[in-house]
């Protein structure tokens, strides 16, 4: 991911039901500000995506951290310890 990177990603669990969110950081390295920063994150059971989704980070300055928090729906806690790959691109920014 050219100019942003991602750190502190991990899993946890909420609800009753078992809902599996993924919690971490986007960092902003480019040499610009993002009113507006969209982001594609992804995940993988050896070399097969088993979630893709977006989200948008609002107010992404230059050199900022900013949290972020994903429902995985469709996902289960217990799916965690088979993940072997995940991926966090940037898709687009204004």
């Amino acid at each position: 991911m050219i100019g942003f990177q991602y750190r502190d990603v991990h899993f946890d669990r909420k609800g009753r039901k078992g809902w599996l969110f993924a919690k971490g950081e986007v960092i902003n390295n480019s040499a610009r500000d993002y009113q507006t920063a969209v982001f594609r994150y992804k995940l993988f059971v050896r070399d097969k995506i088993v979630w893709s989704g977006a989200f948008k980070i609002v107010g992404l300055r230059k050199g900022e951290a900013k949290p972020f928090e994903l429902l995985l729906e469709g996902l289960d806690y217990n799916l965690t310890p088979t993940i072997t790959k995940q991926e966090l691109i940037f898709e687009n920014g204004y």
